[in-house]
């Protein structure tokens, strides 16, 4: 996120909502496409945005949701193979390694619900 831009705490979803394993992506917009996405492993919660760094703009998932490999190791862009750690979003293998995603800082509130700092470039409402 831009150090000078505005962010908005947004509610994204209930956290049960989650697969214990896996990914869930969000399309704040509703334009088809989801801007965000966030990843859980067991007690790991990450958000990034959806766009590879390899090719800005171009967006992770062959389906929806479908960001992780089937092992559920890493996330993958489906369009250029890249393979990115789950927990900081670091590409490993691929046209981009040594690149990030751009993370996208989460809390959970309430105890119930999972919420995203969105700049001021995304949605500021709720996913749900």
């Amino acid at each position: 996120m831009p150090a000078d831009g505005v962010s908005h705490w947004v509610r994204l979803c209930e956290l049960r909502a989650l697969p214990a394993v896996g990914a869930r992506g969000f399309d704040l917009r509703g334009h088809g496409v989801d801007d965000i996405f966030v990843v859980r492993r067991h007690g790991l919660l990450r958000g990034y945005r959806n766009s590879c760094p390899h090719w800005p703009g171009s967006t992770l998932p062959w389906r929806k949701h479908g960001y992780l490999d089937s092992a559920m190791q890493y996330i993958v862009c489906h369009g250029h193979g890249a393979r990115f750690t789950l927990d900081a979003g670091r590409c490993v293998r691929g046209p981009c390694v040594g690149q990030t995603l751009e993370a996208i800082p989460l809390r959970i509130e309430e105890d119930e619900y999972l919420c995203a700092l969105l700049a001021d470039d995304l949605p500021n409402e709720g996913a749900d």
